[in-house]
């Protein structure tokens, strides 16, 4: 995975297309199984990275909301 998706400039929106990256070039049979382990494998941390933004995003609205 692009080491710049896990900074402070994480983006879901990319994350989300590079998925649907990923989902298409998992659907090629010319795609060795190892390389499909490691797209599988970056997906995977993408879709982590997605949850904990979103996780940290929610609380955020929840502390705006308290006040």
């Amino acid at each position: 995975m692009d080491n710049n998706m896990m900074d402070k400039d994480f983006s879901v929106e990319k994350a989300f297309e590079r998925l649907a990256e990923i989902n298409s070039q998992l659907e090629n049979p010319q795609v060795s199984l190892k390389e499909s382990l490691a797209l599988y494998t970056e997906g995977v941390k993408l879709v982590d990275s997605c949850k904990k933004n979103l996780e940290d995003v929610e609380k955020e609205i929840k502390i705006l909301n308290e006040v």
